[in-house]
This record gives C-alpha cells, structure tokens and sequence, in this order.
C-alpha cells in the first residue's frame, strides 16, 4: 500500500514538473558582431575599464562580475578611472565610441593603452515571473535585454572587438488558449547574456 501511494506521489511529481515546463517560456540567447569579433591580445599593455553602462538594478552584481572576470586575465594590468591621477573620460566614452572621444579619451589616460567598455540595456520588460494569457491576447509579450562588450587600442585609437549579446524570453502562447507561463525575467536575462559575453571574449582573445 505504502509502495503504491509513493508511486503515485512520483508520478504526481513528474506529471506537474513536465507541465511546468512545457509552460515555461525557455530563453533564447544570440549574438551580434557590430566590429572586429577576432577577440584581442590580453597578454601585454595596461588596460581601463571604463564605469559600466547600465540599469541600477543590476549595477552591484554585473560590476563585481566584469571586475572579477577581467581582473582574472589582466591581473594588476587592470585599472579603474578612480585609480589614474588626473584622468579625464569624455562624456561620449561609451560603446561605438566616435574618433574625437577616442582620441581625448587617449589623451586622458595616457598611461594605459587599451579600454574596455561594457554597456547593458534591459529592451523590453513585459511579463512577470508567471504570467496569465487569455484566448484574447492577440501579441506577443516578451522580456529582453542586450550587453554589449567592446575593447579599443588607444595608442592606435582603433576599434579591437564589438560584441552584442542579446537574451530574451517570448510568450509562445499567442492564440493558444488559456493558461499559465514562467517567463525568465529580463534582469537575469541580462545577466546571462554578460556570461556569454565574457565567455565569447575570453574564448576568441589570446592570454
């Protein structure tokens, strides 16, 4: 009798994790080159990482992610704007950065000869955790962020690698009746994307 009604406890089980899953809208990773996607030479010069780019939610653990990840390559060739005496970083010092910024941002800090960049955007925010969607619904909801990793040469003041990776989770169930869905939210969208991000730069550059 006990055997039957654990049985029936696991069968219970597997039927509801499967159901679950079958309503969990799964994200979807992809990246974009918007450059040189070679990767970069990590083994010598000094390198800045500029402040980086992105919402306040996710500010603390993407900052300690990108220092922690970089600081394992370069080591104590890694430097903070906070840490150069009298460094100047152009406002416009961001991702695509201009010829002009790149060329005032040299200027600034003359003692390193490589930046690295990293912007992050949440793009859309339109479902929560478990969402409900009715037989009404006629569009699709989703949830998306991008990061975007760049690495320039300052002495050169060239662009060395442009990379934007991009997570998102889409309600499938348009004009698929009632029913409930998991949705991956759009900050840990955003923080998986940097994973991929980093893993894509350490992978393509020499160290």
């Amino acid at each position: 009798m006990k055997k039957s009604i654990s049985l029936a406890i696991q069968f219970t089980c597997c039927a509801l994790f499967f159901t679950l899953l079958s309503s969990c809208n799964l994200p979807k990773y992809t990246t974009l080159s918007q450059g040189p996607a070679g990767g970069v030479d990590f083994r010598t010069g000094n390198w800045l990482l500029l402040e980086i780019d992105c919402p306040p939610e996710v500010y603390g653990a993407l900052n300690t992610a990108i220092q922690t990840d970089i600081r394992a390559i370069l080591g104590d060739r890694l430097y903070f704007p906070h840490q150069i005496q009298s460094a100047i970083i152009p406002k416009d010092a961001k991702v695509q950065m201009k010829l002009p910024a790149l060329k005032q941002l040299a200027l600034g800090v003359s003692s390193c000869d490589y930046v690295i960049i990293c912007k992050a955007v949440i793009a859309k925010e339109e479902m929560g955790l478990l969402n409900y969607n009715s037989r009404f619904q006629q569009t699709q909801k989703q949830n998306q962020a991008h990061v975007t990793l760049e690495c320039y040469d300052l002495k050169e003041q060239t662009l060395l690698y442009s990379k934007r990776f991009t997570g998102s989770s889409t309600s499938n169930s348009l004009h698929g009746g009632e029913r409930w869905e998991f949705s991956v939210q759009a900050k840990s969208l955003l923080l998986k994307a940097y994973e991929k991000g980093i893993k894509d730069l350490q992978r393509t550059s020499v160290r």
